[in-house]
């Protein structure tokens, strides 16, 4: 990775991991909160969720924004409604006032997801961007499985509004870093060029990419999500075991996101898509396979996780590249449409096989994602070619 593509991707892979740990970080604190604030597990709950909601919501408004105020204001914006948002979470007197500012936090880490794959795809070049998205995705790999312990382990010297400073700080420390990187617009931007939420949709081939990453990643974000109740019910292990998952899928995802931008170098973007897809269709299918066949002990689970997680860093990056291969003026509302997408589809999947995840079989949540991965496949075959300039 050239220098110049470090300083621009290095602080925005900051302020992603930042907006990330105001979500990541808090976790362990919500049974304490539970019982600092006197609510219940509803309540409780409720913090985390509407944080998700308006984080899901503000994708739209960055995307929105992005032409309107260019990316170095939307991420002062941002970065600034983040610090001033988790210091009113820290000082919340009660529930309600921590719900509402809980979702403007959400609103506010919205800003990197939208911005950072943005500025990326309008300031560097091809194989920069599948190495800058590939370095921003092990980030966004590394928070959620390290944010947690963390979360724990600081837990022992503070309570949970001490949590909150720690965001509010790290936010505040990372601003002047971001705005040095971030330009005041994007490179090549054309405000009379046709850019709306229907002329993006109209583009056949975001429409089939995005689709296409947002069933990938989203049957990872279901997978995640019912792990815990998976590795309690059918495989009846602790919830260390969960852990360990975790440990062993961003590992593997980290090692072959490193890779990911010479692999694609070496079969092209398309290529990198079909053989992280093909990967993938491979290892559902032996899942489902073996969960119908017999019972499948922890190892076979990891294995497949690993492979799962790695094939995603593999096609990840390069889907991501191509489906903003998009003239400047469409690139906010652009990102904003496809990560909106992949919460979306595993918000929505999460819920499809959650009324199975009491039961001791592997097998549901085994077919929902191999049915995600040939849906993700079918639409990239044949790869769609990049547009003529």
């Amino acid at each position: 990775m050239s220098t110049a593509t470090i300083r621009t991707v290095l602080p925005l892979s900051l302020v992603t991991a930042t907006s990330m740990l105001a979500m990541d970080l808090y976790l362990p604190a919500v049974p304490v909160l539970q019982t600092q604030l006197s609510i219940g597990v509803t309540a409780a709950q409720a913090t985390v969720a509407i944080f998700l909601a308006g984080l899901a919501l503000s994708q739209l408004l960055w995307g929105e924004a992005l032409n309107r105020l260019g990316p170095r204001r939307c991420l002062q914006w941002g970065i600034g409604a983040l610090v001033l948002a988790s210091a009113a979470c820290a000082l919340a007197p009660g529930i309600t006032t921590l719900l509402v500012m809980r979702f403007v936090q959400g609103i506010a880490a919205g800003a990197a997801t939208v911005i950072a794959p943005s500025v990326v795809r309008a300031t560097l070049g091809d194989a920069g961007v599948v190495r800058g998205i590939a370095a921003i995705s092990m980030v966004e790999a590394i928070v959620p499985a390290a944010g947690p312990v963390l979360g724990a382990l600081l837990l022992q010297l503070i309570d949970w509004r001490g949590l909150f400073w720690i965001v509010a700080g790290i936010a505040l420390a990372v601003l002047p870093f971001v705005v040095r990187v971030a330009p005041m617009r994007l490179p090549g931007l054309d405000l009379a060029a046709r850019s709306g939420w229907r002329d993006i949709l109209r583009n056949r081939r975001f429409v089939r990419i995005a689709l296409s990453h947002a069933l990938s990643v989203g049957a990872l974000l279901m997978f995640v999500a019912s792990a815990p109740q998976l590795l309690a019910n059918a495989l009846h292990l602790p919830p260390s075991a969960f852990a360990a998952l975790q440990v062993i899928g961003v590992s593997a995802f980290i090692a072959m996101a490193s890779q990911s931008g010479r692999i694609a170098r070496s079969l092209g973007n398309g290529g990198a898509v079909h053989l992280g897809a093909w990967i993938q269709v491979g290892l559902c299918s032996a899942l489902l396979i073996g969960a119908v066949t017999s019972a499948l002990p922890f190892a076979a689970v990891a294995v497949f996780w690993a492979g799962f997680c790695g094939a995603l860093a593999v096609r990840g990056p390069p889907a991501f590249g191509d489906a903003l291969t998009l003239p400047s003026a469409q690139l906010g509302r652009a990102s904003a449409l496809l990560v909106l997408a992949l919460l979306c589809v595993g918000s929505l999947g999460t819920q499809g096989v959650a009324p199975f995840m009491a039961g001791d079989s592997i097998v549901p949540l085994a077919a929902a994602m191999l049915a995600m991965q040939l849906a993700s496949i079918g639409l990239v075959l044949p790869y769609p070619p990049r547009p003529v300039a």
